[in-house]
């Protein structure tokens, strides 16, 4: 009895593996490495130190999913593809990465890291996606930066950046790579923007 009970529940076991569809494969994507420079003026840095704070956004743009914006205002995911992390993470990351390239600001942390830093940067993320308009995608990123004293928590300056660039395509990779170069824009005009203001409240 016990034997034909364990064939019965094996058979069903090995019926129900057949049923069930296999996983399809899920490509995952970072924002490509930025091509910010080394300034030639780090010497001279007039910033000591900046933590970077994870920025805040949608819930849409709270997961791993690499997002398009269709003509009707809905977002659709791309099929098959993620991001390597959440979205603002990856995009506090990746800015970090940038502010080292540069390097006029010689200590980095993150606001996770529960290090003193003379400014701390966040904000809102309020895009980080590719939209579909008219017939052509452009990647879109805007970032409403806020940059803060530390030791009195008050907002030194704020300011919305925002850059666009036209995809090649309209798979993921191509979302991928003009994110990228929307990121770099957008990096190199808020490192100047951070140093500028740093200089100004000195």
């Amino acid at each position: 009895m016990i034997k034909h009970l364990l064939l019965v529940l094996g058979a069903i076991g090995l019926s129900a593996c057949n049923i069930l569809p296999e996983r399809p494969a899920v490509s995952l994507y970072q924002l490509p490495t930025s091509t910010i420079q080394a300034s030639s003026e780090t010497d001279s840095a007039v910033v000591s130190s900046l933590r970077l704070d994870r920025p805040g956004t949608s819930d849409a743009l709270g997961s791993n999913r690499i997002l398009v914006l269709a003509a009707n205002n809905s977002f659709e995911a791309y099929p098959g593809a993620r991001w390597s992390a959440p979205v603002p993470t990856l995009w506090r990351d990746w800015l970090l990465d940038a502010f080292w390239r540069e390097g006029s600001i010689k200590q980095l942390s993150v606001s996770a890291d529960g290090l003193q830093a003379q400014l701390e940067l966040g904000g809102m993320l309020r895009a980080l996606h590719t939209e579909y308009r008219n017939g052509r995608t452009d990647a879109l990123i805007r970032y409403d930066a806020l940059l803060i004293d530390t030791r009195t928590r008050e907002i030194v300056a704020s300011r919305r950046f925002e850059a666009r660039q036209p995809a090649d395509g309209v798979d993921a990779a191509s979302a991928v790579r003009a994110l990228g170069v929307a990121a770099d824009t957008l990096a190199a005009e808020l490192i100047r923007w951070t140093l500028t203001v740093a200089t100004d409240s000195r």
